[in-house]
This record gives structure tokens, sequence and C-alpha cells, in this order.
């Protein structure tokens, strides 16, 4: 068995941990944990940092005695939010060192200096490289580096995901405060779309809803690939805080009421209340009306959010007929009862499914991003470690 990947993600609700392998495209969970959290962030922005970083301390390390398991969380490959996300194509040429014109590691990792050391067309700070194909003589074209073979060159095209300076910063400021070495860093949605490509009955072109607890993201995935991601302030919560509202209940009733119920529209020739509350004048009770009535204004809140986003990245990509294009649900809010046939019945949108992991022992699809994060270590390389991958001929043009 190879040693543990150890995947870390921080998201509003919950500090996620997962330690790992993958073989023959297959993610292996060895152990997954969701740590409850108080709302220490909000858009990607950590309110609570000391508390945060404590709560780290705390579960570190991850002690499990009816499994036993108790390993530490460190050199974590770490899953940062999409806030501010740009990816960039980029294509980088260098030449080989050897005198026998033998490539070599340190030709590969040139070409990653150099794309690490361009100025970005924005503020923001590079997060990862992601190679796509490389090209030598002879137009050999390669999956991964292709180390050992003759060419005078070697041109490198990748993808280039950036964030806000801000975000990477508070992240490994408080990882670095709570003793957690980051071995990598990668973006959620990547993570997420990148697991969604080993599995068969994924579609090459779609857009991906990441619904969240405080927030939704929504990427454009062309031929399996992060081309872009927009977000926006709706989660799951927004529910759950409308039903405490309205029905003068706590959190917690709400959100029970919210998972056990969601959209409930079976026909019934009675009414049936989801709830007793007891007030001053006695008690009172809410029916499943009320509660349709509730989500439904606050799922058409998101088809309008989420109907932008896509509208904004099908422009910007020129998607022609997006309205057909499938669209993937996952995140916590994806398990809502009811969501995908209320967002079909809008008729703007021909194809809404959800989509869980197919991981033993991590169905959740909440964990999408932080299985994805163990997916793309075995898959790409760390740009900035040592680590070497295999020789993969992909085509070839004479």
């Amino acid at each position: 068995m190879k040693n543990n990947v150890i995947a870390l993600e921080i998201s509003h609700r919950y500090i996620k941990v997962a330690f790992g392998t993958t073989e023959n495209d297959q993610v292996l969970i060895n152990y997954v944990k969701k740590v409850p959290i108080n709302h220490f962030l909000e858009n990607g922005v950590v309110k609570e940092k000391a508390l945060l970083v404590k709560e780290l301390q705390k579960v570190n390390p991850v002690i499990d005695d009816d499994y036993r398991f108790n390993e530490l969380i460190n050199n974590v490959s770490l899953v940062l939010p999409p806030y501010g996300l740009e990816v960039y194509q980029t294509k980088q040429i260098t030449s080989v060192i050897s005198p026998e014109k033998v490539i070599g590691e340190l030709d590969i990792k040139n070409i990653y200096s150099i794309i690490r050391n361009k100025r970005l067309p924005v503020d923001n700070e590079l997060i990862d490289i992601v190679p796509e194909a490389f090209v030598i003589e002879n137009n050999n074209v390669y999956a991964h580096a292709p180390i050992g073979k003759t060419s005078s060159s070697v041109t490198a095209f990748t993808k280039v995901h950036t964030l806000p300076k801000r975000i990477n910063q508070e992240y490994s400021d408080i990882l670095r405060n709570a003793n957690i070495q980051i071995n990598r860093r990668v973006v959620s949605t990547f993570a997420a779309s990148e697991l969604l490509s080993s599995y068969n009955d994924t579609p090459d072109n779609y857009f991906l809803v990441d619904i969240g607890a405080a927030s939704t993201s929504v990427s454009l995935i062309g031929k399996k690939q992060l081309f872009a991601s927009r977000s926006f302030s709706w989660g799951g919560d927004n529910i759950t805080d409308h039903i405490v509202s309205k029905f003068n209940i706590s959190e917690l009733e709400a959100e029970k009421i919210k998972i056990l119920y969601g959209l409930d529209k079976r026909e019934m020739k009675f009414a049936y209340s989801v709830c007793n509350v007891d007030t001053d004048e006695g008690e009172s009770k809410h029916y499943v009306e009320e509660l349709n009535e509730l989500i439904e204004k606050d799922l058409d809140e998101l088809f309008r959010l989420m109907t932008n986003a896509i509208e904004q990245l099908a422009q910007s990509y020129n998607v022609i007929e997006y309205q057909s294009m499938p669209i993937i649900l996952i995140g916590g809010g994806s398990k809502l009862k009811g969501i995908v046939n209320h967002l079909l019945k809008k008729e703007v949108f021909t194809n809404i499914k959800t989509a869980s992991p197919k991981t033993i022992g991590a169905r959740d699809p909440s964990l999408f991003a932080l299985l994805g994060a163990l997916y793309i270590d075995y898959k790409y390389p760390n740009t900035s470690s040592d680590e070497k991958k295999p020789t993969v001929a992909v085509f070839r043009e004479d």
C-alpha cells in the first residue's frame, strides 16, 4: 500500500481531512473526517483566524479508536476556495541542457520556473500549473514530462490557476500557525472537476455547480478541463436561516427540517405539520406548504444567480446553445430534496442532475474537492516538488 496522501479543506461549516491514495485511476480512502466549525469563514474570508487555528490544532492528530486510526495532519494538499479564480493558457519553450540532448528533470523544472516567474495579467497569485501536453522534435506529443527522450527543445502547454493574494496568504498563515505544512495547493473547482473526469459517465462539456453552505460556484468545463469559475453568495444556509426566522425555531431544528423534508411536492389529501412550536398563546404548527413556499423562493434566487453566472461564462467563451449543456450539481446543497425538479421546471436548462463521489466510504457530494485533491496528486506532478511521473505518449504527427 502506498503512503497516504493527505488532503485538507476548510469550508464554511467544516474542517475536512482525507487520508488516501489513488490506484488505477480510482481514489481509495483510508480515512475521512468532517469536523464542524462555527462559521469562521465568509466568502473565502477568514473572520476568526485565532479560533480556526485552535480548531485545527484540536483535530491534529486525527485519532479514531474504533478504526484504530492515529495519523498526524501534515504535508497536506490544501484545497482553496475558487473566489476570484482566473485561469490562463500558457505555452513555454525551453532548450534542453544536456549536450546529448536527453531531456532531464532539470529541463522540466526550468519550464515551470519560467512560468512561475512570469508576470500575471492580473494582481493574482499563482496557485498551480497544470500540464496539458509536452511537445518535442518531430511533433512527438506526451501527456507527461518526456524525461529520457531525445530532443533539442521541449514545449509545454499548461493552464495556470491563480487566486487573489489575500486568499492564499490567509490560508497559508493559518496552517503555519497550526503547525501544518502545505505540500501543494489546488483550487476546489479544479479538484472536483478532475475527480469527475475520472468517471466514465461524466460528459466532456458541462457546467459544474458546487452549492456550499454559504456560497456557490459555477464552473465551465470543456473537454473535461476547467476553463473558468464564477462564485456568488448563496448557499444552503440561506434556506436554513429563513426557516429559523419564519418558524421561530433553532438553527439545529431548521437544518433537520430542511434535510428531512426538502421541497416536498407530493400530493396529499390532508395538511401535515413539519414542526410544532410552543408560544405564549399555546402550540403553533407549521405546515409543509409553508416550508415549500419558503424553499421555492430561495431556490428561485439560486436559479437567478446560477443563470447569470452561466450566461457570463457562455458569453466569455462563446458557448453556443449553452441551455442544452449538462449542469452537474455537487456540494452539500445539492442534497436538498426536489432541487433538480424545481430548477428544471423553469424550462431554461434541459439537462440538470446531481452527482456523488464513487469512492467507497466517501459518497458525500460535499467531499468532491477533497477527494479530487487526492486524485490530482496521482494524476499531475507537483510543480514545486521533485516528483517524477511516468512518460506516456499521446499521439504522433510526422
